[in-house]
């Protein structure tokens, strides 16, 4: 099986999420839309193959998964 090659602004757009907390927070760190960081977290999920998070009121909890990746 090969190793996915990916996108660094997806991995920035999963760090800002995981520093700011809320996607809001982390759209205007980026200057992105919040539907712009949604679409790309489902972007990484989509070429990783697994769940990286969850929805949890107005904020995402990282599964283990995304907890693993956050680690690289």
């Amino acid at each position: 099986m090969r190793t996915p090659v990916l996108d660094l602004n997806l991995l920035q757009t999963l760090l800002a999420v995981a520093d700011t907390g809320p996607v809001t927070a982390a759209a205007e760190r980026l200057a992105y839309t919040q539907s712009t960081v949604s679409m790309q977290l489902h972007r990484l999920e989509s070429a990783l193959g697994v769940t990286l998070h969850e929805k949890s009121g107005r904020g995402i909890r990282f599964t283990n998964e995304g907890e693993r990746l956050l680690g690289y």
